[in-house]
């Protein structure tokens, strides 16, 4: 069963050993750099993306403090786990996860991604994402679920 547990010292070494596809690595910072962004990003969290067990994938995302809004940052699937359909449910759990903090009187989640990034533009809109028209932010396609 697929579920998120928290970044610790204890699996953090697991997480910056993931890997995405070499050819989609123009489209996501390692996970070692979004854990490192974690020491500026006072409301976000990462978490791991487990199978059982086993950390498969990686995803950064809180409160953007520019606007205020939830954000998901970073979101993979380790290379060997690829094509499994755990894209889809991660995504669908971190949704759960921001819907569900007791405090959260948010109503949007939003993202971005490369434009040429063609796969994860099609999860997400099957995910229910939608595409602001017009709006890049650092040359990504910015892409908004409200709930």
């Amino acid at each position: 069963m697929l579920h998120l547990e928290t970044i610790t010292k204890d699996n953090w070494l697991k997480a910056i050993s993931l890997r995405v596809r070499e050819d989609q690595t123009k489209f996501v910072a390692s996970n070692a750099v979004s854990l490192a962004q974690l020491n500026f990003l006072e409301n976000f969290q990462a978490k791991g993306i487990y199978h059982g067990e086993e950390m498969i994938g990686f995803t950064l995302y809180g409160i953007d403090e520019d606007d205020n809004e939830y954000w998901i940052y970073r979101m993979m699937i380790d290379q060997k786990h690829q094509g499994k359909g755990f894209g889809k449910k991660a995504i669908q759990l971190v949704i759960d996860d921001i819907m569900h903090i007791k405090e959260n009187h948010h109503q949007t989640i939003t993202l971005s991604y490369e434009p040429t990034n063609e796969h994860a533009k099609r999860v997400y809109e099957k995910m229910g994402f939608q595409e602001i028209d017009g709006l890049l932010i650092g040359g990504e396609q910015v892409s908004r679920f409200t709930f």
